[in-house]
């Protein structure tokens, strides 16, 4: 069987406004009074384009922290804030040299925020902060989440920092944020089945870029289908986020939705196997969903039969980042990278260091290898 496996953002849409919204988020969890409630020069009720750009500007200063977060294998927005608004409460935290300090998850809620924000009214936010974390961080998403939290003890003098686990308490809240602000209140409320915070977050899910003409991505899917080729997705987005605007643009007919794995399966497999988290890239976890079909029965298989599980198959994996290429790398596929990425045309170097099969300037030129 010929397959090829597609991430989405960076190959068919652009990332530029999951950024945005990873940024607002960050933004909100520190300056909201419903979170943190330090002082904010820009009122979210009424963001105006300058404002979103500005926000993105100073949380993660021109790009350079999403960059890095890149570059250490780290795919996943909601993780990507999260780790960004970590390192800030825990920055925030030190400076406030707050006594009988508790930072275990299992006594972690909402109210606990707003008591650190009794304690650090009137502070200042490093932007730089993040930044001096991610300079000795290690590679890989779970290494990421390991040193975070050796971070927070050695910075707080603590024994538990557990509010930094990946799917804490804490963790919960930050994507919850993001869900809002990238579905909008209402379809929040259907798709996550939750109560909105807040009513003025309209959704910029309506805002997607696309990455290549529609027809002719279409017609290369048509195509590499026609060729036998099997194709499926595997992206660090949640599985509305993944339909929505494919049906919107018309590309999500040309899949079979069994073979499309998203952030929400990986989720899922976390919560049942939570022994085995993270399961997000550059863990393939959603690759072999992507290969094998989205069947809960077969995700204890996924998750502990991965290595070279490709090697002997005629398996394409085509993503931007460095988090597909690894997880290209452990299953044994074929590695195509594409240049339409957050780093673009610099992310050459990178794939390049990293032995990448293949570079394309963009997702239609892989129409040269496979066709």
């Amino acid at each position: 069987m010929k397959q090829v496996l597609f991430d989405v953002d960076g190959v068919f849409l652009s990332e530029e406004r999951c950024f945005d919204v990873s940024a607002l988020t960050v933004y909100e969890l520190l300056h909201s009074e419903l979170f943190l409630n330090l002082d904010g020069s820009i009122n979210l009720n009424e963001l105006k384009e300058n404002d979103i750009e500005q926000i993105r500007k100073d949380i993660f200063i021109n790009d350079k922290i999403l960059n890095q977060l890149k570059s250490l294998g780290l795919n996943s927005n909601w993780d990507m804030l999260f780790i960004v608004a970590s390192t800030h409460l825990i920055e925030l935290l030190k400076k406030a040299n707050v006594s009988d300090l508790d930072l275990s998850k299992d006594r972690f809620s909402e109210s606990t925020l707003k008591a650190f924000a009794n304690h650090i009214d009137g502070a200042k936010i490093n932007f730089e902060t993040p930044l001096q974390f991610l300079s000795q961080a290690t590679s890989g998403k779970e290494n990421i989440y390991q040193d975070l939290i050796a971070f927070a003890k050695a910075e707080l003098n603590l024994e538990d920092a557990s509010i930094f686990e990946l799917k804490s308490k804490f963790w919960d809240i930050a994507q919850e944020v993001y869900q809002e602000w990238y579905l909008g209140k209402d379809l929040y409320e259907e798709v996550e089945h939750k109560t909105p915070r807040t009513q003025f977050k309209n959704g910029y899910i309506k805002e997607e870029v696309v990455l290549a003409d529609v027809d002719e991505v279409t017609q290369l899917l048509e195509d590499l289908k026609q060729a036998g080729y099997q194709i499926g997705i595997a992206t660090g987005r949640p599985r509305t986020e993944t339909l929505v605007p494919f049906e919107t643009i018309g590309w999500l007919k040309q899949f079979d939705e069994f073979h499309i794995g998203t952030a929400s399966e990986v989720l899922e497999a976390e919560t049942t196997y939570p022994e085995f988290k993270p399961l997000g890239k550059p863990n393939p976890f959603s690759y072999l969903i992507a290969n094998g079909g989205n069947d809960a029965e077969n995700y204890l298989t996924y998750i502990k039969n991965q290595e070279d599980i490709f090697k002997n198959e005629d398996i394409f994996i085509v993503g931007d980042s460095l988090a597909d290429l690894l997880s290209a790398k452990k299953t044994g596929a074929t590695f195509i990278g594409t240049l339409t990425g957050l780093k673009g045309q610099s992310a050459r170097a990178e794939l390049e260091d990293y032995d990448a099969n293949y570079i394309v300037d963009n997702v239609l030129e892989i129409r040269k290898v496979l066709l």
